[in-house]
């Protein structure tokens, strides 16, 4: 089995496509191709920036999208990949690449997911953190004090084995912090993530309530391979089943742990990053047993 996996928001950079240019010009095509639903010019944005306007939530998540499957579609042709999935955002690269969702309609739903989360969540007023070496049953009943407190944070991103994303409002993030320090946990870090939106969590209730109601108007195809959803962790080929998770993912924990554990599993040979940054690389040679497996890049 060979997997093409995707990655989310935060690879995101000025000048990620321009070693893609060099080598492929044709490539420009595709990001031409966005100009025909978005109301800016999305190529010159990536490559030019500013990159305040790039790590905005609604510009950045169309820009990893079409770099993602420049990427795979450049240098992944002739894979024969059997399996794909993609962390968070990176679900809608996968689709994509699995001829479920055309790419102009990936390009404005991301878009539009991004325009409603950052809507949705005044900016400056919520955040996420990353919790490094911290056990999962640790981490969950933390989530479950501090929540029986009156904070309101929740399990944003089971990343990999110890490094577990959070997301809440800027008091419940404090308030982690200081309930980490206090427990005198030791080999415990932690680490502010620069997003305009916290992800996959509670605050996003009203987003994902909409984005239901965008989706159900989109034409989804039966993927030419299967896919692990986010919130299922497993790979399924059902329309819609795909689409009730794509729904769901916007407020559900996302298992990619738990998604590369079932893809070591199930006789997974070989893992291809196609993402610009080669962060699922990273996440990974954090799973055991990880000697049986070929990772490369794209």
């Amino acid at each position: 089995m060979k997997a093409v996996l995707f990655p989310g928001q935060g690879v995101q950079k000025v000048g990620m496509i321009d070693f893609l240019i060099e080598s492929n010009p044709e490539i420009k095509d595709l990001f031409f191709q966005t100009s025909e639903v978005l109301d800016f010019d999305l190529f010159e944005l990536i490559r030019s920036g500013p990159e305040e306007k790039l790590n905005l939530t609604e510009y950045a998540q169309p820009a990893i999208l079409a770099t993602s499957i420049a990427i795979a579609r450049t240098k992944a042709a002739h894979f024969d990949a059997t399996i794909t999935a993609g962390l968070s955002l990176g679900e809608y690269s996968a689709l994509v690449y699995a001829d479920c969702l055309e790419f102009k309609d990936a390009i404005k739903l991301v878009h539009l997911r991004g325009k409603l989360m950052q809507s949705a969540v005044p900016q400056g007023t919520a955040g996420m953190l990353v919790i490094l070496n911290m056990p999962i049953p640790d981490v969950q009943l933390m989530i479950k004090q501090l929540n029986e407190r009156g904070e309101k944070i929740d399990f944003s991103t089971d990343n990999a084995e110890g490094v577990s994303v959070l997301a809440g409002t800027n008091s419940a993030i404090d308030a982690t912090i200081k309930y980490i320090e206090v427990n005198d946990f030791k080999r415990v870090k932690t680490q502010l993530i620069q997003m305009s939106v916290p992800s996959h969590c509670s605050l996003l209730e009203s987003a994902q309530e909409e984005l239901g109601k965008i989706l159900n108007d989109v034409r989804f195809f039966t993927p030419s391979i299967p896919l692990i959803p986010n919130s299922l962790a497993k790979p399924t080929q059902d329309v819609k089943e795909i689409k009730k998770a794509l729904i769901n993912q916007l407020c559900s924990t996302v298992r990619w742990r738990e998604s590369l554990i079932y893809l070591v599993n199930n006789n997974l040979k070989v893992i291809y990053d196609a993402g610009p940054e080669k962060t699922i690389i990273s996440m990974a040679r954090k799973l055991k047993n990880i000697e049986k497996l070929s990772i490369s890049e794209l």
